[in-house]
């Protein structure tokens, strides 16, 4: 049994997601992967419920303390808690540690030093990705103030890689709405045309600002369609995206797509010499 501990240095330093990274590497690799979150801050619940819906490595989906028993034949990768003292936490699980911080981040004696957000991904370093970073439609319920006026099938957990203000452009709205994946639309309530604009090309979420009710049509296309989570804020849309603007990196790691990237970056992140020392 091989028992690898993944620790941030700070708070928000990605820990969640170089762990989902290096199960996916290590299964890659035609190991036996388990992952688990340890308790002990406000993320637990939700860094563990993520791991559970891993399709490569097994999980409890719960928070668990640090005493841990494993099979011989599995490899599993435990994500600490913010704030815990990493070398003294896998010293004292015979853990092989995983320190994850930004550049000039120094590690203790014998760990392996991942540094995420960087300028580039390279060996043992993790660029600054938009994708990774992105809000899901929860945050942004949350960040906003926004009532929910009908729900998508991929619904708050839908990722927004990018934030569009309706159109301002001599470009068609469709067409504009289409140059950003995984979008999230802000556009006035009453301005029917871009927002039937955004469901018609898959936004993954449309916020309506200003308060009012908005159009039967916007309501009834959203209803039947279910491509698109359509939103009401409160405010107006200077102020929505002002409330917005904070979004990014804050949301716990989740996704499909975020899986998927990750798991990429990591396959040049972590080379067979880094692996092997990581494994011990």
């Amino acid at each position: 049994m091989t028992l690898i501990l993944v620790a941030g240095n700070t708070p928000s330093s990605g820990a969640t997601t170089v762990a989902v990274g290096l199960a996916h590497r290590l299964a890659y690799a035609g190991h036996n992967v388990t992952i688990e979150r340890l308790d002990g801050d406000a993320r637990a619940v939700a860094d563990a419920a993520a791991f559970a819906t891993l399709d490569f490595a097994a999980s409890t989906g719960m928070p668990i303390d640090a005493r841990l028993s494993a099979t011989d034949s599995t490899t599993t990768i435990l994500e600490a808690p913010a704030g815990a003292d990493a070398a003294a936490l896998a010293t004292r699980l015979g853990a092989r540690l995983v320190v994850v911080g930004p550049a000039g981040t120094v590690a203790p004696a014998g760990a392996t030093l991942i540094v995420n957000h960087g300028d580039t991904t390279g060996l043992r370093a993790i660029g600054e990705d938009r994708l990774l970073a992105a809000p899901t439609v929860q945050r942004l319920i949350e960040a906003s103030g926004a009532q929910v006026l009908s729900r998508s099938r991929s619904g708050e957990a839908a990722v927004c890689e990018h934030l569009v203000i309706g159109a301002i452009s001599h470009d068609p709205a469709d067409a504009y709405f289409q140059r950003f994946p995984r979008r999230a639309v802000i556009a006035r309530a009453e301005k029917v045309d871009l927002a039937l604009a955004a469901m018609l090309t898959g936004s993954e979420c449309l916020i309506l600002t200003g308060g009012h009710e908005p159009s039967p049509y916007i309501l009834d296309r959203a209803a039947s369609t279910r491509d698109t989570t359509l939103l009401l804020a409160p405010g107006g849309t200077v102020e929505t995206m002002r409330d917005l603007e904070g979004t990014f990196g804050t949301a716990s790691f989740s996704g499909e797509a975020k899986v998927e990237r990750i798991g990429g970056l990591m396959r040049v992140a972590i080379d067979d010499a880094t692996l092997a020392t990581i494994l011990g």
